[in-house]
């Protein structure tokens, strides 16, 4: 026969084993939920970057206008788009012998220099939209053979 000592040993150490038991099992319980919510936030993270493309996409895709062709039916009509850029040829004039005129990132003086168009070379400009008036200059965008804004007095007629 066991004692009272020996029962309230045996209980004791019976308390001590399911406590710990509890805590192992709070322990993996709160890991598992770490592991639910990290799965979550990369969840959220691939809809949001996933809108993200989705509205790039819209804001930089030309712009479709539906109008009616003369043999569609009424509900039926072709996509045409809103603006049409026609390239123009056209010299560097600077007036320098062996001059340079400097193609910038963007329009303005103030802007990083892309590269550099000598004398007389023949650059590809669109006129419509792409034109900018910056401290009473006119700066237009060029196509190439540098991709980039050039300041409009700089350039004349190809002959």
């Amino acid at each position: 026969m066991t004692t009272r000592k020996e029962l309230q040993e045996v209980l004791s150490a019976f308390r001590r084993a399911r406590s710990l038991n509890l805590r192992s099992s709070a322990q993996s319980l709160l890991e598992s939920a770490r592991n639910l919510i990290g799965a979550l936030a990369v969840f959220v993270i691939l809809i949001a970057s996933g809108a993200a493309m989705f509205f790039a996409v819209q804001l930089t895709s030309p712009k479709l206008e539906a109008t009616a062709s003369p043999s569609a039916s009424p509900s039926v009509r072709a996509p045409t788009t809103t603006s049409m850029v026609t390239p123009v040829a056209m010299l560097v004039c600077t007036d320098i012998p062996n001059g340079r005129l400097h193609v910038r990132f963007a329009a303005g003086e103030k802007n990083e220099v892309r590269g550099y168009l000598a004398e007389g070379e023949t650059v590809q400009v669109a006129f419509d939209p792409n034109r900018e008036m910056i401290q009473g200059d006119l700066w237009l965008r060029i196509s190439s053979p540098v991709a980039g804004w050039v300041n409009a007095r700089y350039l004349c007629k190809s002959k």
